[in-house]
């Protein structure tokens, strides 16, 4: 019974792996062709920076500058931001910026004497430009003014601190991507013909359909590789309810799946109905958590059937 239900996990964690390697890449491609990416950070950086000057000056600053994709005057934001790029240009920046506010006239502020020159000319700009109200100043200069000794500790709790603020702002975006994937999940389901609850009753009742499709299980999750295609095309035929090959030759057209869809449709029960509905939604929801998640459960469950077996056939010895 255990071994059995298993098996299951197995074969459905295989297939909403593969539905969610090839989501994926629909998502990706999505995200490219709409800039999403590109949104998503400037958002990000121009929330970080708290001023459109400041983040002028990021994008044009010759460490990011090349990033910038230009079509005529028009300028995208680049769709990735290595933190050590960041870094070099927020150590120039800061200084600039505060120079172009005025920071001669600032009172000078003491600073631990242990400080590296450059790391103390930063605190004192950060410090100047977080009074004339960009609130970056503030953390910057207390964060320069703790890990300023030298301009390499300055340089490694800059990076830190990017990637921390990037890490929170970045929930917006896997919220967003989640939900795409959801909905390209969805989609594809409909299409594909994968209603989760008919694979897991046929895998149920079948124990060679689930065998078979359970085997290559455990391959899968060391190589955390998987084509939908080769995976439809590998089963369909073994009995997997996934697609429209239970339809004829003749009526595997568009205008005839439709007609032979429309006659399923009047010929099933309300029940019938929600219980596909819900299938295809069961799809669309494990998609939703994305390829590493199938990967890595693939390889638990993988484990736990291996250790079973063995136990089984030591007691049967």
């Amino acid at each position: 019974m255990m071994l059995t239900l298993l098996d299951v996990v197995l074969g459905l964690a295989l297939l909403f792996a593969a539905l969610s390697v090839f989501c994926s890449s629909i998502v990706e491609m999505i995200s490219a062709r709409s800039g999403l990416r590109g949104r998503y950070l400037r958002h990000s950086l121009f929330h970080l920076l708290g001023e459109e000057t400041l983040y002028r000056r990021l994008i044009h600053h010759p460490a990011v500058a090349h990033t910038v994709r230009r079509s005529g005057a028009r300028e995208s934001a680049p769709s990735y931001l290595a933190t050590e790029r960041f870094v070099a240009a927020v150590l120039d920046i800061i200084p600039n910026r505060a120079t172009a506010m005025g920071i001669a006239g600032f009172a000078e502020k003491p600073l631990p004497a242990d400080m590296d020159p450059q790391a103390a000319e930063f605190a004192r700009a950060a410090a100047f430009i977080g009074e004339c109200g960009i609130a970056v100043g503030i953390p910057l200069s207390q964060l320069a003014m703790r890990n300023g000794k030298s301009l390499d500790q300055l340089r490694k709790a800059l990076s830190e601190w990017f990637d921390s603020q990037m890490d929170r702002a970045g929930g917006w975006y896997k919220r967003l991507a989640q939900r795409l994937l959801f909905a390209v999940g969805l989609v594809v389901a409909l299409v594909l013909n994968v209603d989760t609850v008919q694979v897991a009753r046929a895998l149920a009742h079948d124990p060679a359909l689930r065998l078979l499709v359970a085997a290559p299980a455990a391959r899968v999750a060391s190589e955390r590789e998987i084509e939908l295609a080769a995976l439809l095309d590998a089963n369909r035929e073994r009995g997997l309810p996934v697609g429209y090959l239970c339809l004829s030759e003749a009526d595997r057209g568009v205008e005839e799946s439709i007609a032979y869809c429309r006659k399923q449709l009047g010929q099933s029960s309300w029940l019938e109905l929600l219980l596909k509905g819900v299938g295809f939604l069961l799809t669309a929801l494990s998609v939703s958590f994305g390829a590493p998640f199938w990967f890595d459960l693939l390889l638990k469950v993988s484990n736990l059937r291996a250790t079973g077996a063995r136990v089984g056939t030591a007691k049967k010895g």
